[in-house]
């Protein structure tokens, strides 16, 4: 089954379209906006086509002293911290996301975010955010995915530690309230993710089954993983970008340094045009000057049979093409031919086994 095709903004994602890159800030920037700003000029710059972030305005998506502790990796080790501590450090006012969205809007570029609750759907959706990120742990939320459905905006689903039929109901929900289409994002385990975690083929099964376009949700510590995903007609990456990948922080140990991304957007968009289509593609006129044709191997008596002892090739094929082999072989020479001289028709006679005479010349 084809996906179907989706708009995010003016950017087309689907079968038949490049590949599509969302560079992703999430929540990297803490409560430094001005610092998302600088990531926003740099994939603007480097050829981004989608910009995304995270809508955390309040703190309350987690509980207070729920003791809940959220161990993540970074460069150097594992670290541990209280989950409402984290978030509490990274939340920051509409005000504040408004004047990013400004900023995406300035350089025209569609923007998409994470959102957690209702407030951030109507905040995003006001700000004119081109499509809505459901993230893995709320797919099965069916109040926040059956309203950002029914924005009427695209959704972009994570599917990460998801069973097949729990990703078809949110499929179906969304389908049921709105016709924006929705775009199944390839989530593979940990963060950073090792190779044999990543079960690619899987986003093709998403594709053919469901009729999706299909993301992935790059958490490689590397570049070479995004483009295996074109290869395999991933329709969008999304790949998170940061200054420092190194320092200890939640989920950068996987995001891109800002100074790579141009030229990762860059391969990315190589590979892509690489694909090419199902089958072959000739140019023509075709230059079949260097083809070979039929050359004595030796000096040739009239009467010998053509066989590869006596028949070598050389270009130009100004003879027998090589080509014509099964049609030429065991026919007859009729006149005599030096060593390295093209064997053209005028120089062979029927088969052997056809009945040949010298009278019949």
């Amino acid at each position: 089954m084809k996906s179907e095709t989706i708009y995010i903004g003016n950017v087309p994602v689907g079968d038949g379209y490049p590949t599509v890159f969302m560079a992703e800030v999430g929540t990297f920037f803490n409560q430094d906006i001005e610092l998302a700003e600088n990531f926003l000029e740099v994939a603007v710059d480097a050829g981004a086509d989608l910009f995304k972030t995270e809508i955390l305005h309040s703190a309350d998506v987690c509980l207070k002293n729920s003791g809940l502790v959220h161990r993540y990796n970074y460069a150097e080790g594992v670290a541990e911290e209280d989950y409402r501590a984290l978030v509490e450090r990274k939340v920051l006012p509409f005000s504040e996301y408004s004047r990013l969205f400004k900023a995406c809007r300035h350089y025209e570029i569609p923007f998409v975010a994470s959102v957690y609750d209702i407030e951030g759907i109507d905040f995003l959706v006001e700000e004119g955010g081109a499509a809505i990120k459901i993230s893995r742990d709320n797919v099965n939320n069916i109040p926040l995915v059956e309203y950002a459905a029914k924005t009427g905006l695209p959704v972009i689903m994570d599917n990460g530690g998801l069973y097949f039929d729990e990703v078809a109901k949110a499929v179906r929900l969304i389908r049921e309230y709105s016709s924006a289409g929705v775009i199944i994002n390839h989530h593979p385990a940990a963060n950073p993710a090792p190779p044999e975690a990543h079960n690619m083929r899987v986003m093709q099964t998403y594709k053919e089954a469901l009729g999706v376009p299909v993301g992935l949700a790059c958490h490689y510590r590397g570049d070479e993983i995004l483009y295996l995903a074109v290869g395999m007609g991933c329709n969008l990456i999304e790949k998170g970008i940061v200054d420092d990948p190194d320092k200890m922080e939640q989920d950068i140990v996987s995001a891109l340094s800002i100074n790579e991304l141009p030229d990762v957007i860059k391969k990315v968009k190589h590979c892509w045009k690489a694909m090419g289509e199902k089958f072959p593609v000739v140019k023509k006129p075709r230059d079949e000057s260097t083809w070979k044709g039929l050359v004595a191997k030796k000096n040739i008596e009239p009467g010998e049979q053509v066989s590869i002892d006596n028949v070598s090739f050389a270009w130009p094929p100004v003879g027998i093409s090589v080509s014509e082999w099964e049609n030429v072989k065991g026919r007859v020479i009729i006149k005599k031919l030096k060593k390295g001289e093209p064997i053209d028709w005028n120089s062979v006679g029927m088969d052997i086994s056809e009945g040949f005479s010298f009278e019949d010349y």
